[in-house]
């Protein structure tokens, strides 16, 4: 199934934007989840971006210049501010755009998995350009931490279809100190439920 138009479209203008920025970021979400798993239909965008407080005004001006509004959560959509960007981050920590009917969750890293997302995001081709996506080990563990029945199918592909191509040693590791008991001894499970799913960090080359 491929993606539809107006969602192609903003992640390329989303793409290109972040770009000149010159911010650190990367798309997680159904977008990652394409490249690394199975394809689903979706209309909404997770990115992760790393903008510091004094360049919000940039990235708003921005925003707002390519036709993106904020979700008030009231069915309702404004002009983007700092104010109002700010206001959703500090009551739920990412802040929420649209454009046209393409929603965009932006989220700033917080806790250290986050930051390794940006850190180890792996550059993809996308409509003639490089475009960051999260990588799989780390949208495994991001959703195993969410915990969701659809997160949880969409871990279970992700293993079964970069059989042989995951960083082992690293997905362990984070594993370790990112999940709890319960959802630790779950990804453990599933890793031995796909034979492969993993290689050590040695073997990478």
């Amino acid at each position: 199934m491929n993606p539809p138009r107006d969602l192609i479209g903003v992640v390329r203008i989303l793409n290109d934007l972040l770009e000149k920025l010159g911010v650190s970021y990367a798309f997680g979400g159904a977008i990652a989840q394409n490249y690394w798993g199975t394809v689903r239909a979706t209309q909404d965008v997770d990115v992760i971006v790393a903008v510091p407080k004094v360049r919000y005004q940039t990235l708003v001006d921005a925003l707002s210049d390519d036709g993106f509004q904020l979700d008030t959560n009231s069915r309702e959509r404004t002009a983007i501010t700092v104010e109002a960007v700010l206001a959703q981050e500090r009551r739920r920590r990412y802040f929420t755009c649209y454009r046209g009917l393409v929603k965009v969750d932006f989220f700033v890293p917080l806790v250290p998995l986050q930051h390794a997302m940006l850190q180890r995001a792996r550059k993809v081709a996308f409509q003639g350009a490089a475009m960051p996506i999260v990588s799989a080990e780390d949208l495994i563990l991001i959703k195993m931490v969410f915990h969701r029945e659809k997160d949880l199918r969409d871990v279970c592909a992700i293993l079964w279809s970069q059989r042989g191509n995951l960083d082992q040693d690293y997905l362990s590791k984070q594993a370790e100190s990112t999940l709890r008991g319960e959802e630790l001894r779950e990804l453990k499970d599933l890793i031995l439920k796909y034979p492969g799913s993993g290689k050590r960090s040695d073997d990478a080359g």
